[in-house]
């Protein structure tokens, strides 16, 4: 799905060649970020249920549990690069967000508050090299997370999207 909406965002950035209209530019900045949210819910579902194709009823109905909201609060967290203390509690000593998921958490903030200009704020005006550049973004983010190695703090991340208002409440 991420695919499709990531390709749906570049051809409505693209659309107009002379004069983008501000409609078309506004559907590409949520698609580009519904893009990145079905992605990570997919990734995070990858990573608690399994990648094999007999699993995925079982991911679709999992990430039907993310919201907006949640992912959003545990990417704050990350993308500071210091996490609640109710979420801190029991890792190691030595845990630290790793940069690239920092990085991440950051992208994800950023353009989920520029999707929410984007559909609610009509005194924002948007160019075209701005939105090309936030799905570029998109695009790299997405090969990025899955070049990281399965290591814990990518699979902790990638759990605390589900589960962070619980745990970061602990």
């Amino acid at each position: 799905m991420y695919q499709d909406l990531l390709a749906q965002a570049k051809k409505l950035a693209k659309a107009d060649a002379r004069r983008p209209k501000q409609a078309n530019l506004r559907r590409a900045i949520s698609a580009a970020y519904y893009a990145l949210f079905h992605f990570l819910i997919d990734q995070s579902c990858r990573n608690i249920i399994g990648t094999q194709h007999s699993q995925a009823p079982y991911r679709y109905v999992l990430g039907r549990a993310f919201a907006h909201s949640t992912m959003r609060a545990a990417c704050e967290s990350f993308s500071g690069g210091t996490l609640k203390q109710g979420a801190q509690k029991g890792l190691p000593p030595s845990f630290t967000v790793p940069p690239e998921i920092m990085d991440i958490a950051d992208t994800f903030v950023a353009l989920q508050e520029k999707r929410h200009s984007a559909d609610y704020d009509l005194s924002e005006r948007f160019g075209r090299s701005e939105v090309l550049a936030d799905v570029r973004e998109v695009e790299a983010v997405t090969k990025r997370i899955k070049s990281l190695p399965n290591s814990d703090e990518k699979k902790f991340f990638l759990a605390c999207l589900w589960a962070w208002r619980t745990l970061a409440s602990r």
